[in-house]
């Protein structure tokens, strides 16, 4: 005698086949797939993939804007069958860790100068020509940062952020690629594109100087 399976059954069976299948090559592989589309796998079943997110947290131990993934994010996916969702894999967080270390910080104080000023040759001490107005280096590590006069004992390519001064809104990277004869200890001069454009309140005591890098 042939046993007949119930027809109420048989879509629960073929649901829990293909979930199983699901589940196994989720466990097994890598699933990969493009985050805007959501692929076919038949007329009935489909996969979409939730899309993990990011967090970042400081570590002090780390040099500073160094990045350090300390969790891998992955991407969730749910089964779509029949009307039915199934999450196979749940999204994992991504954790990234900032570093923040120093080699340095100090109150300093801080003036303005521009490359016409008196007893300036157009060009800084590093050897490069200021004259036509750019006040930025491009540094290989930390991008676009302005620059400024330091004393000798911080060497060509040293690397400050510089903090609550009243011309530079926000911290500032900055760059040493010159001296100065009354630059000396804690002061630093911010290079502007002319005498005549340094704004009021660049001269300012009690600013918060984080040595980055220390010489190129």
């Amino acid at each position: 005698m042939k046993f007949k399976i119930p027809k109420k059954f048989k879509n629960f069976i073929k649901f829990s086949v293909v979930v199983v299948f699901v589940v196994c090559i989720s466990l097994t592989s890598k699933i990969e797939t493009v985050h805007s589309q959501t692929p076919e796998l038949n007329d009935d079943i489909t996969q979409k993939v939730i899309p993990y997110d990011t967090y970042e947290e400081v570590n002090a131990n780390l040099d500073f804007m160094e990045r350090k993934v300390v969790q891998k994010g992955i991407d969730g996916l749910v089964v779509k069958y029949n009307g039915v969702e199934v999450v196979v894999q749940k999204p994992q967080s991504e954790v990234i860790q900032v570093g923040e270390k120093f080699i340095e910080t100090f109150t300093g104080s801080m003036t303005g100068y521009g490359p016409d000023c008196k007893g300036c040759g157009g060009r800084v001490g590093y050897g490069l020509n200021v004259t036509n107005g750019n006040i930025y280096y491009e540094d290989a590590k930390y991008g676009k940062l302005r620059i400024i006069a330091a004393d000798k004992k911080y060497p060509y390519g040293t690397v400050m952020r510089i903090s609550n001064s009243n011309v530079l809104k926000e911290p500032t990277l900055a760059i040493v690629l010159d001296r100065g004869g009354a630059v000396k200890g804690s002061k630093i001069d911010l290079l502007f594109d002319s005498e005549k454009n340094i704004p009021r309140g660049t001269s300012q005591k009690g600013i918060t100087i984080d040595v980055v890098r220390l010489g190129f």
